[in-house]
């Protein structure tokens, strides 16, 4: 059988059958909140939750708890570019919610669409440090922030053809886990490189991201 990055497919709740089982245990737990916010924003929460689900499946609470206690102050005061650190089940960073920002206040409709996300002209730096932090910490932001993102890649990326919706999903979860603001090639290119969970300068075994996204999603769907 072929997957869809292209190799042969890897039976992923069975690579990882404790990281998988917990992950869909947090999305079952919460399919009330993904489901209505999803909607909200005319996004299928199947898609949406399929996007993050191999960061749920790696997310540590230790390294979670470790990483926020220690950068949290220096994001407050100084930014991303002293201090960009993963928070939360979907491992957003500030830098990314920076983005998310910064792509919406550009577009009247996204501007429309997600007005909450918009800070006020008035508002300090350091006071919107303080509230990506506050809003990063709760499963409801981590969710609009989620549906922001596809909204914006569904601007961004409009003209692009997908041949199935597992096509658009693998593409997509690439876009979240290696940057939306690259280029289509580059994030297809990255859509077959395998990263999950280590990273890209691990050696050893490793998976790809979108892969794991895209096999659940088709199990969620059968």
């Amino acid at each position: 059988m072929i997957s869809f990055s292209g190799g042969v497919i890897k039976y992923y709740d069975k690579l990882f059958p404790e990281d998988y089982s917990t992950a869909l245990n947090f999305i079952n737990t919460n399919s009330s909140k993904f489901k209505s916010i999803s909607l909200k924003y005319k996004h299928n929460p199947g898609f949406t939750t399929a996007i993050v689900f191999p960061e749920i499946m790696r997310y540590s609470v230790l390294q979670d708890f470790i990483e926020t206690s220690a950068l949290e102050i220096a994001y407050t005061n100084y930014g991303s570019g002293v201090a960009d650190f993963s928070i939360g089940r979907f491992q957003m960073k500030p830098s990314f919610i920076e983005s998310l920002e910064h792509e919406i206040n550009k577009n009247d409709s996204l501007s429309a669409i997600f007005s909450e996300i918009i800070f006020k002209s008035h508002i300090s730096e350091l006071e919107k440090r303080k509230t990506r932090l506050q809003h990063l910490q709760t499963i409801n932001w981590q969710i609009i922030y989620l549906n922001a993102f596809i909204a914006i890649c569904d601007n961004r990326f409009k003209e692009l053809d997908f041949e199935s919706t597992t096509d658009k999903l693998l593409f997509y979860a690439t876009a979240y886990n290696a940057g939306f603001y690259n280029k289509p090639n580059s994030i297809r290119i990255k859509a077959t490189q395998a990263y999950f969970p280590y990273g890209p300068k691990y050696k050893g075994t490793q998976y790809v991201y979108g892969d794991i996204a895209t096999y659940y999603y088709t199990k969620l769907n059968k």
